[in-house]
């Protein structure tokens, strides 16, 4: 029944899946999540946690397309035994995001979340399986727990947006540049002209630069005497002398000598100009390096809060 209704979907949403979590009651799912509540192939109760010795204990898996970190998306799931280390770049659902119960024993869910222009593949959907251990057409098998299948439908790399060269995320209906016709000014007269904000008002050509002699007045007079030189003036020309905050003749930069440092000066000493190997290395290298979970950071945001 299930299977026949979801195959009869007219439009899958295959919109990447940015977060996975485990909840203990499906009343605790957080908002904006999707909760797989029964198994594809026969619509049971698809509980992914051994039960206890004196009371029933739940566990769900809740998938979301919105929420999770902005920007990242989920690109592979894996189950590993609870022995085994986590893989490089994986974060490993711990508890339960209501209860902060331990969320498996014997088995771990992991996930691998990372940058949507980094992505070789997304995750569109995943589905359990309580009878079938052959993932269904178009699904890819990850793992079993508490005999139940879990798999993923896996989907396309994102594709990158980028804007064509000379477009331009102006919405004005005229333009800004100050030295084009059409500007706001209109041009040097501050004509209209050619199309601007107020086409039609205004000289058809910007207004000639005055000669020497203006209609305005007499010729300047001769030239003003140059400025005080910039606070940032060489303290060894005397002719740059002022008065700063740091005394006479003196500036920020005074007593700082301008000479190159000596390891980085080539000497007939061979071993004073060997520099440090460059280590080449690869993408995943580097995300093994320096990849952080931020898991203390997702529990603290998908935690609900309590009033």
């Amino acid at each position: 029944m299930m299977r026949d209704l979801y195959n009869a979907l007219p439009l899958p949403d295959d919109r990447p899946i940015t977060a996975v979590c485990v909840v203990e009651e499906l009343s605790g799912c957080p908002p904006n999540y999707t909760t797989v509540s029964k198994t594809h192939d026969q619509d049971i109760d698809a509980d992914l946690y051994k039960d206890g010795f004196f009371r029933r204990v739940t566990r769900y898996l809740c998938h979301s397309k919105t929420e999770g970190y902005m920007g990242y998306v989920v690109e592979h799931v894996v189950i590993v035994n609870d022995r085994d280390s986590r893989p490089a770049g994986y974060t490993i659902v711990e508890q339960t995001i209501d209860t902060s119960q331990k969320a498996f024993k014997k088995k771990q869910l992991c996930y691998k979340q990372v940058p949507r222009n980094m992505a070789t593949q997304t995750i569109t959907d995943i589905i359990i399986l309580s009878r079938s251990k052959v993932a269904p057409e178009g699904f890819s098998l990850v793992g079993e727990m508490n005999g139940l299948c879990i798999c993923i439908k896996p989907g396309p790399a994102p594709t990158p947006q980028y804007n064509k060269p000379g477009q331009t995320s102006s919405a004005l209906p005229y333009s800004v540049n100050p030295n084009g016709r059409g500007s706001i000014g209109g041009g040097v007269g501050g004509g209209g002209g050619g199309g601007g904000l107020y086409p039609g008002l205004g000289p058809a050509r910007p207004a000639p630069a005055p000669p020497g002699g203006s209609i305005m007045g007499p010729s300047p007079g001769p030239p003003l005497p140059p400025r005080n030189p910039p606070a940032y003036a060489s303290p060894t020309h005397p002719s740059h002398s002022t008065s700063t905050l740091y005394g006479p003749g003196h500036s920020a930069l005074f007593g700082v000598p301008f000479v190159l440092n000596k390891k980085y000066v080539k000497s007939t000493d061979s071993s004073s100009d060997t520099l440090p190997p460059v280590v080449k290395k690869s993408k995943q290298q580097i995300e093994d390096e320096y990849y952080y979970s931020f898991t203390l950071e997702q529990d603290i945001v998908q935690r609900p809060t309590t009033t």
